[in-house]
C-alpha cells in the first residue's frame, strides 16, 4: 500500500477559474457532496447530503446571484480538485462594530485529500481575495470546526483571529 506522499504529483499543475454554480451544478455538487462528507467525519451533526443536496446547492446559486459570490475551482487534468466559495455579507443596522463597509464571508472550501499540503487552498483564498480588493470590504469571515486543527493553524498563519467562540447544546441525540 503506498503512502499519502507517494500519492501526491510533484509540483503538479492547475489552474484557477471561476464558474457559475447554476451552469456547473455537477461539478459544485461534487465538491460540496465530498466537503460534507470530510465535515460528517469531524461533526456527527452534519445531515446527509442526500437530504440537504438540492436546497444546499440553491442557496449557493442564491449567494452568488444576489451576494456577489465568488465560486473558484482548482482544477488539473483529472478535473476538480478543490474550491473556495464566498459571497458578500451587506451590514445592517444590527451592526456593534467599528468601522463601516460590508465583510465578506468565506462560506466553503476543500481541497480533495490527494491534492492537500501543495498551496492549492492558499492559491484558491488568495485569487478570491484579490477578486474583491476593490470592494468596499471591512474584514473577512469564517467559520471551522473546533477540532479542524489544520485549517485552524493555516487561519492563523493567513491573518485570521478567532474573536467568538460558538456554543452549542444540542437536545436530539445524533
Amino acid at each position: 500500500m503506498q503512502n499519502k506522499q507517494e500519492l501526491k504529483p510533484y509540483l503538479m499543475k492547475y489552474k484557477i477559474t471561476p464558474i457559475s454554480v447554476k451552469e456547473n451544478i455537477a461539478i459544485a455538487d461534487e465538491l460540496l457532496e465530498a466537503l460534507h462528507l470530510s465535515e460528517l467525519n469531524k461533526n456527527p451533526h452534519t445531515a446527509a447530503w442526500e437530504s440537504i443536496r438540492h436546497g444546499y446547492l440553491q442557496y449557493i446559486i442564491s449567494c452568488q446571484e444576489n451576494c456577489d459570490g465568488r465560486f473558484l475551482i482548482a482544477s488539473n487534468e483529472d478535473g476538480a480538485i478543490g474550491f473556495i466559495f464566498g459571497y458578500i455579507d451587506e451590514q445592517d443596522e444590527s451592526n456593534f462594530e467599528k468601522e463601516t463597509g460590508d465583510d465578506l464571508y468565506v462560506s466553503e472550501g476543500f481541497i480533495k485529500e490527494a491534492y492537500r499540503k501543495q498551496g492549492i487552498y492558499s492559491a484558491l483564498n488568495t485569487a478570491f481575495e484579490q477578486h474583491y480588493k476593490d470592494y468596499n470590504i471591512r474584514r473577512i469571515y469564517r467559520y471551522t470546526l473546533c477540532n479542524n486543527l489544520t485549517m485552524q493553524h493555516w487561519l492563523g498563519k493567513n491573518g485570521y483571529n478567532p474573536v467568538r467562540l460558538v456554543y452549542e447544546k444540542w437536545l436530539r441525540p445524533s
